[in-house]
């Protein structure tokens, strides 16, 4: 039987609410802020597009290993007289059996404010969560008698999908003089329940991101130092199961070393020339991550390798992150007296 496989059986059928994270990680976070924080929306003077792809946990036998993919895009706009934001976010994450897919709108409304840029914003959209049961192999791994009866409801046995609609908040400031920026946000505001089916609702947890930047110019005007740091907050998201359905519980304990609800990413990148960088970041308890990147033109790529340095190294050689981002200047000054400068210093 797949490990992984058996590892998803566990977590539908050992407690009648069990706690998971739900957002995925990213170690290019700082290339796609408007993923976390609405309020980034419209933020710098550019139509930005960005599509990221991360792979993780390469190496790992007989598993699906997670894929997730983002496109996120926003622009400011001007509207009687003032400038506005909007933006747009997809995102597919396929771990194992589940798979999750959303679509949302974002606006920001902005205001100069101490003399900087604030911007509040909303996000609205819908998500949806599914998982193939089809593919669930109750059967141990050294064949021998069952751990669960084919007809426990706890288990589907078809693929169960559900979906909901979410909502996230957010605030942004830049101070474009000091060169730095800071954004609070929370993603899941309503705490959408899912209905997989009669039996299992899946509970999304909300998200809590604060996010901080700087711009360091050394004395060599072609070199510029970029720290920038995530703090992660998550609520553990629930399964919950039918009690009366369940033939078979575990103590939840034995799951514990797969469940933390707060992480803390810090990042130094070495700009030269503005066209090509590289760095290191660090996660906490989790990973040291290598950054590669470049920009030609209007298109700028980006690469991110994570080394883990968890007791998951045992099974895993690392992950793999890979970005692609448009950015095209929008003059909107002509029109109005908001002078709107780009924040753009990640």
């Amino acid at each position: 039987m797949k490990k992984y496989l058996f590892l998803i059986v566990i977590i539908l059928t050992g407690s009648s609410s069990l706690k998971a994270q739900f957002d995925t990680q990213l170690s290019n976070y700082w290339a796609t802020i408007s993923y976390y924080n609405p309020a980034y929306a419209g933020q710098s003077r550019n139509l930005e597009a960005t599509l990221m792809n991360r792979i993780q946990w390469m190496g790992m036998e007989n598993t699906n290993t997670p894929r997730t993919t983002i496109l996120t895009a926003n622009m400011p706009y001007q509207l009687l007289g003032r400038i506005h934001g909007v933006g747009a976010v997809m995102y597919n994450d396929r771990s194992g059996l589940f798979s999750v897919t959303a679509y949302y709108g974002q606006y920001a409304w902005k205001k100069k404010m101490l003399k900087g840029d604030f911007s509040i914003g909303l996000q609205g959209g819908y998500i949806t969560q599914s998982f193939d049961g089809a593919g669930v192999d109750i059967k141990p791994p050294d064949g021998g008698n069952d751990y669960h009866s084919p007809d426990d409801e706890a288990i589907p046995t078809t693929p169960v999908s559900g979906n909901s609609i979410d909502a996230s908040f957010g605030i942004f400031y830049t101070k474009e003089k000091e060169k730095w920026f800071a954004g609070l946000s929370v993603n899941h505001l309503l705490k959408p329940n899912i209905d997989l089916d009669e039996n299992h609702i899946y509970e999304i947890p909300r998200s809590y991101y604060f996010v901080a930047g700087y711009n360091i110019q050394s004395n060599n005007p072609l070199l510029e130092l970029r720290p920038t740091v995530l703090l992660t907050t998550m609520e553990m998201s629930s399964l919950y199961l039918d009690p009366d359905s369940l033939t078979e519980r575990i103590e939840t304990n034995t799951l514990k070393a797969m469940l933390r609800n707060s992480q803390v990413d810090v990042s130094v990148r070495l700009i030269y020339d503005k066209k090509f960088w590289g760095g290191l970041s660090y996660r906490y308890g989790d990973a040291i991550v290598l950054m590669l990147g470049g920009k030609f033109k209007e298109i700028e790529a980006g690469y991110a390798y994570d080394f883990p340095i968890s007791r998951i190294i045992k099974v895993s050689t690392g992950s793999h992150e890979l970005f692609l981002r448009y950015n095209m200047e929008l003059d909107l000054k002509k029109k109005g007296k908001y002078k709107h400068k780009s924040v753009r210093i990640l």
